[in-house]
């Protein structure tokens, strides 16, 4: 479709799911650790099918900024807004460009003179030597960790010779004159830490550096029973090497278009004050889903190395469930309500707004649409969306914990439709089986997952959801009643010697006969 003849009234949405490429690029895969980065290529594809170059993308949940990279990409002016300033300090990072690599490489090799040699040097040391060592420069002192974490305090997740090593190389970034050349590699030290200190560990039956730390994985601050203490200056070299390849790929891919057509703002979802009334164009975002990550207590350790400070505020207005300031699913769904209120206001009438959310409770699948209609949205659509990287805990779950999410997407129209309430009297478990049932059928198996993402789009668009919410919060028990779950392959199937069609309707039992 041609810019001049593009009709956001015309747009048909998304329907199914997009097959996600999370390492096609290097701007997003291993640059920087951060939680619940979205696939680069399903954003992408988001984007171009509901807005069109020139127009103004938002993402007032922004993270890492997948959503505001890839519409710079796209040529899309990108506006970002996060509460948690290691998050914004991310996105600038990755998408300022052009940078000059010959300056960013000049910087590295100053740090190299005056830092490679002292800390391989304190690698040399037995432990006992470097249990005695004299931590030389700053380094984040007192700043205490979530109630939940193995340590009390951010330096407490560090040896001596990697608060050492981490305090030598910081001083000399801080000499750095040009702020784009410091920033960069600030961002490089800022990755570093996350194999650099003790919650780190080795994926089994890979080389030593190969792992994660306890805070992306496991979500808290975890340290495993035997810690490993990687060479900070291997790691830091290893990261500016990335960060310069993938900065190579944003001057190419971004360029210029980066200098007049990026917003970056630290507002809560909120309140999106700063952006003008009816001035976007589109909206994809990713919000917290409910206690699945506290974000800002789990950025405490990337938060006190770069001296960023969280205000007590933020902390209030951050939209999770649980943390340690231990907020109500209610506190946390009208958080989220407010956000999409804001969310209405900031878009342009006939633009789309798409949010991914996941969660296995229909009570906050009902408060988003209810919240989004309350507002002024219609809805329009669910498209589900694979994961390809399932987390430790649904790996160690993979009964209750979802994987996969719905993209449900909404518009902002004049007269809004909105979804019809069902009679009452309509019995909410046998529909429940009867999707199960049609799902597990369909491909001789499904996974938990598979079943919710049938399940949520049917009860939200027949107006089921307020009613199921009353009745039940985990439909698992319910197929373990009626179904058999296989630890092997995770997946429910039909009971031996039980015949198919005990909770399907004629219509479905028509239809299957059909695709069959």
């Amino acid at each position: 479709m041609s810019a001049s003849s593009f009709d956001y009234r015309m747009i048909d949405p998304i329907s199914g799911p997009i097959d996600p490429k999370k390492q096609g690029t290097l701007r997003h895969w291993g640059s920087h650790p951060y939680f619940t980065r979205r696939a680069w290529n399903v954003v992408q594809e988001y984007i171009k099918r509901f807005s069109q170059v020139g127009d103004a993308v938002l993402d007032p949940f922004g993270g890492s900024g997948v959503t505001a990279v890839e519409a710079l990409v796209l040529k899309r002016k990108a506006i970002y807004s996060d509460i948690n300033p290691m998050a914004g300090f991310i996105c600038r990072n990755i998408a300022v460009s052009p940078v000059n690599i010959d300056d960013f490489r000049s910087a590295f090799d100053d740090i190299a003179r005056n830092c490679q040699e002292k800390i391989e040097e304190v690698y040399r040391m037995s432990p006992e030597e470097a249990a005695d060592l004299e931590i030389p420069y700053w380094y984040p002192q007192g700043v205490r960790l979530p109630k939940n974490a193995d340590a009390e305090s951010v330096e407490n997740l560090f040896t001596k010779r990697q608060l050492f090593s981490l305090s030598l190389i910081l001083n000399q970034i801080e000499l750095i004159t040009d702020p784009i050349i410091k920033d960069l590699m600030r961002f490089t030290f800022s990755a570093t830490l996350n194999k650099t200190n003790l919650t780190f560990s080795s994926t089994r039956g890979r080389i030593e550096s190969r792992g994660n730390s306890g805070i992306m994985h496991r979500y808290r601050y975890w340290i495993p029973p035997q810690t490993i203490d990687l060479n900070v200056w291997e790691q830091f070299e290893q990261k500016f090497k990335g960060t310069a390849k993938f900065k190579i790929e944003t001057n190419t891919v971004i360029g210029d278009f980066y200098q007049e057509n990026f917003s970056i703002f630290d507002f809560s979802a909120t309140d999106l004050t700063g952006i003008s009334s009816e001035s976007v164009d589109y909206i994809y975002t990713d919000p917290p889903y409910g206690q699945h990550i506290a974000y800002l207590d789990l950025s405490t350790m990337w938060n006190a190395w770069l001296g960023f400070e969280v205000s007590d505020n933020a902390r209030e207005l951050e939209a999770i469930e649980g943390g340690d300031l231990k907020k109500s699913k209610e506190t946390y769904i009208n958080l989220l309500s407010n956000s999409i209120r804001e969310m209405f206001r900031v878009l342009k009438f006939d633009r789309w707004m798409s949010i991914v959310f996941a969660h296995k409770d229909p009570a906050y699948w009902d408060a988003i649409v209810k919240s989004a209609q309350e507002a002024g949205f219609e809805y329009v659509n669910s498209s589900v969306q694979h994961s390809t990287t399932p987390s430790l805990h649904k790996k160690k779950n993979p009964l209750t914990v979802l994987s996969g999410e719905l993209v449900l997407n909404f518009r902002k129209v004049n007269n809004p439709k909105t979804i019809a309430i069902s009679k009452v009297g309509i019995d909410i478990l046998q529909i429940i089986k009867e999707v199960a049932e049609m799902t597990i059928v369909k491909s001789s198996g499904a996974s938990t997952e598979d079943i919710y993402n049938a399940l949520i789009p049917k009860l939200l668009e027949n107006g089921l959801l307020t009613q199921v919410k009353k009745q039940i919060d985990d439909i698992t028990p319910l197929l373990k009643e009626e179904f058999n779950f296989s630890e092997l392959d995770h997946l429910w199937r039909i009971r031996t010697n039980t015949k198919i069609g005990c909770f399907m309707v004629l219509r479905y039992l028509v239809w299957f006969d059909r695709v069959a």
